[in-house]
């Protein structure tokens, strides 16, 4: 009889652990119920963000690509506005000297002599050209075995004296051989020169300083010579 107490308390006590375990195994199941909830919300709040995301970079792309093509735009407008100016520029430059050739072309016109040489006709851009070379020269005056080769600026500038020297004046012989033995006179005139310098190194070459003087100009041929 002692025996079957001991059994029936036995199997008691295994139903009362069963339970618990059963109780413990369903809050366990109910816990991870809501983890997975958890899990749900997360996953659907990510998928949220990343969508929303990609409509703001969407947005951003877009917004990144009106302003490189607003930049773009704004770009092309200050090329063509600086390409404007500096066509007006360049047009203003062009006017001046041509003002300043028709000035000295006119007055040497009237009196075609230069430190005391006559000339006897007198041109105006001159344009040669042989084969590959090509060159213009502003103001040149003729008579049988000399020639005023003249280099007209609004400024005159140390680089036209020395493109004068240097340049023009052998460009000439070799494009009008006709002249190759002629006595060839320079002359530089302007408005304005540069500096004083430009004045001094131009004279010290033996070159004619072609000066406006109100409404005249004046030509000093102290250290004038032939080239």
């Amino acid at each position: 009889m002692e025996r079957i107490d001991r059994i029936e308390k036995a199997i008691e006590e295994l139903v009362a652990s069963q339970k618990k375990t059963d109780a413990q195994l369903a809050e366990l199941s109910e816990s991870r119920k809501m983890v997975d909830i958890k899990f749900t919300e997360l996953a659907e709040s990510q998928k949220e963000m990343r969508k929303s995301m990609g409509i703001q970079s969407a947005e951003l792309a877009e917004s990144q690509k009106e302003m490189r093509k607003s930049m773009g735009i704004q770009s092309a407008e200050l090329a063509e506005s600086q390409k404007e100016m500096q066509r007006q520029l360049g047009g203003i430059g062009n006017t001046n000297g041509e003002f300043a050739e028709n000035f000295f072309f006119s007055s040497l016109s009237n009196k075609m002599q230069l430190g005391g040489i006559k000339f006897d006709y007198i041109e105006r851009n001159v344009k040669s050209r042989i084969r590959n070379l090509t060159d213009e020269f502003d103001i040149v005056l003729y008579n049988g075995d000399s020639v005023g080769l003249l280099e007209i600026k609004n400024t005159v500038k140390a680089a036209n004296v020395n493109q004068l020297l240097q340049t023009k004046l052998q460009n000439f012989r070799t494009l009008n051989p006709e002249y190759a033995t002629a006595k060839i006179y320079l002359g530089i005139g302007g408005f304005t020169f540069e500096n004083e310098s430009v004045k001094a190194s131009a004279k010290a070459a033996g070159i004619i300083v072609l000066e406006v003087q109100g409404d005249h100009f004046e030509a000093d041929v102290a250290n004038m010579r032939a080239f």
